[in-house]
């Protein structure tokens, strides 16, 4: 539910599913992540159960607190991985246009999730990482009574 001019009643609640997740990009470490890195650690997050998406198909995250403005928000909530539901904060930036663009950063063994290596440690995921997201088009449940 998204209240226009008054975030203190807005909340947000979404789902995604597991399996769709990607590494974009990577910097750092010892060798360049190219195309073929980033297929074998989405194959490896499903195939080798890191996220267990058999068991745990859907990411969810439902908000406890909605500040800022449409144009530079935070959303503090409940975020659940794996079955284990932690504190998460997203902080997000909007255009005119109604694109919103945010992110987080998870702390991946919080939710019991073991960093993706390869390569003998030559290229790994850190333990933190910051997942990002991009909504084209809100569209507001009904605003309760």
């Amino acid at each position: 539910v998204v209240v226009v001019g008054d975030p203190d009643r807005s909340s947000v609640s979404a789902t995604v599913e597991a399996g769709s997740l990607e590494v974009r990009e990577g910097t750092g470490g010892l060798k360049a992540l190219t195309d073929a890195d980033r297929a074998e650690i989405k194959r490896t997050l499903g195939d080798k159960a890191l996220l267990h998406t058999a068991e745990h198909p859907t990411i969810t995250f439902r908000s406890t607190r909605v500040t800022g403005t449409p144009q530079s928000f935070e959303i503090t909530g409940d975020l659940t991985i794996k079955g284990r539901t932690h504190p998460a904060t997203v902080h997000g930036k909007g255009n005119g246009d109604g694109l919103l663009r945010g992110w987080a950063t998870v702390t991946q063994s919080t939710w019991g999730i073991k960093p993706y290596t390869a390569f003998l440690g030559a290229l790994r995921l850190a333990d933190e990482v910051q997942m990002e997201f991009e909504v084209a088009r809100l569209e507001p449940a009904d605003a309760p009574p």
